[in-house]
């Protein structure tokens, strides 16, 4: 925490001095002495964190000398360890050797005890028997059988002395082989403390080792981090380095507006003062247009009151050209009773004697569409669209014919219209309605060429294959 403490103290006190530094140079640009503090401060605080983080060299000498060290006394323990092994070894042999040499001196000493015991057979004790033999006469013996069993004092003297020097051969050996075993005891201790100390020592290396492998992970983790900070850096120095651009960019526009808005001072005093003229024009227009409103909304009623009286005198027209047909078909009848089954046909599929459509809708003056329309060659045709085929007058059909066949009906709707009294707007609306009404949605949508509809995108099959109907019923009856 201390050390994040001062490392925040070191990159603000940067900060103030860029910032401060900056501002003094750039005469007042706020933004781009912000830019030059913040840099620094982020390049201070990346510097400390680099510092915070890697090892010094004093550290990594120490280490090394460390390292040096211990295996210097690695091997110095190796070193001791077979000194021990070979005094071990030597001293294994010594008493080898010595417990052989006791070996055969306790042979020798048997070998002196199992002779005195035969001649302390022969003549007793000879250690008690000598002073008796001395001090009492010896007596010849006169069995001469026997061999003479006794002894000279020198060779028993001479038997004592070899019996107490084999004796204390025996005992310098003994102790010589206690001292070795002790050396070996000594020598064994010693070993297994040097092996103690070989293995601490190995498990001080490892430790040290995998410290040295973090350090060395640390480090590698360390310079990518600087890495990507000095990416980092340039980054935000090309950033920096655009917003310093656009600084001076407002700089120069905000120097711009203030001369303009020095120069426009006068126009401003200009405006103010015009602003009362203004201000009656707009009076005066909105007078204007509160007149215009009045005036549009009586030509809206004239408009209306025309098209009520059009559809009353369409109406009419219908009536009467009801009337004329019945007459005509009346007519006929006198003339010709054997076409009375042609005129009720005919009346049946909504047509006029002569084969035209008769219906609420004016019958086409240029062309007569058939009786009965055959739509076995169309399979795929549903049968909301054979409904909506037989619904429609022969004008209509016209119509959509030449929406869908010409690519400029314009003049062909103005025609088809005109023949039937009415307009191609409304002409267009009847069959968008037979359309909504039958099929669901309209037929027939605006497109770019003002008044020129054009047939939906989605229903333009149907569409052909009704027309392809009327075509083949049509050349069927001529051919008849």
């Amino acid at each position: 925490m201390p050390m994040t403490g001062n490392r925040f103290t070191l990159s603000s006190i940067a900060f103030g001095v860029s910032f401060g530094i900056t501002l003094g140079l750039s005469q007042g640009s706020l933004l781009g002495a912000i830019g030059s503090g913040s840099l620094t401060f982020l390049s201070s605080q990346i510097g400390c964190i680099i510092a915070s983080r890697q090892p010094t060299d004093s550290d990594d000498e120490e280490l090394g000398w460390r390292i040096e060290e211990i295996r210097g006394h690695i091997r110095s323990l190796q070193n001791r360890r077979a000194d021990a092994y070979n005094d071990l070894t030597q001293l294994s042999q010594e008493r080898d050797r010595v417990s052989a040499t006791l070996r055969a001196l306790q042979g020798q000493m048997h070998q002196l005890q199992s002779r005195n015991n035969l001649s302390g057979n022969l003549s007793g004790n000879p250690s008690s028997t000598l002073s008796t033999n001395l001090s009492q006469p010896v007596s010849p013996s006169w069995n001469l059988s026997k061999p003479s069993t006794r002894r000279t004092m020198a060779e028993i003297q001479s038997s004592e002395a070899l019996i107490k020097n084999s004796e204390a051969q025996i005992t310098s050996l003994e102790r010589e082989e206690a001292d070795l075993t002790r050396s070996l005891s000594a020598t064994l201790s010693t070993q297994q403390w040097a092996e103690a100390q070989l293995i601490n020592t190995t498990t001080e290396l490892n430790q040290i080792m995998a410290q040295v492998a973090e350090q060395k992970a640390n480090k590698t983790q360390i310079l990518n981090e600087i890495t990507q900070l000095e990416t980092d850096r340039k980054s935000i120095k090309k950033e920096l380095e655009t917003l310093q651009a656009e600084v001076q960019s407002l700089d120069l526009y905000r120097q711009e507006l203030t001369r303009l808005a020095k120069s426009a001072e006068p126009v401003q005093d200009q405006v103010t003062a015009g602003t009362a003229s203004l201000q009656t024009a707009i009076t005066q227009l909105q007078d204007q247009i509160s007149s215009l409103h009045g005036e549009l909304e009586t030509l809206e009623t004239q408009i209306l009151d025309r098209r009520t009286q059009k559809n009353s005198l369409d109406l009419e027209l219908v009536t009467l050209r009801t009337q004329k047909e019945n007459i005509e078909a009346i007519n006929l009848v006198s003339l010709d009773p054997w076409q009375d089954a042609v005129v009720v046909n005919n009346k049946a599929n909504g047509r006029s004697p002569n084969g035209k459509s008769n219906g609420s809708s004016n019958s086409p003056s240029d062309s007569t569409a058939p009786a009965e329309l055959d739509f076995s060659q169309e399979p795929n045709l549903d049968a909301t669209w054979v409904k909506f085929a037989t619904l429609l007058p022969d004008y209509e059909v016209q119509a959509l014919t030449a929406i869908a066949r010409h690519a400029s009906p314009a003049q062909r709707l103005k025609q088809i219209a005109e023949a039937n009294l009415t307009m191609p707007e409304l002409l267009i609306d009847s069959i968008n309605e037979r359309a909504l009404e039958v099929v669901g949605d309209i037929l027939l949508e605006p497109s770019a060429q003002p008044g020129v509809p054009i047939i939906a995108q989605e229903y333009e099959g149907a569409i052909q294959a009704i027309l392809r109907t009327y075509d083949r019923t049509l050349k069927a009856q001529s051919e008849a």
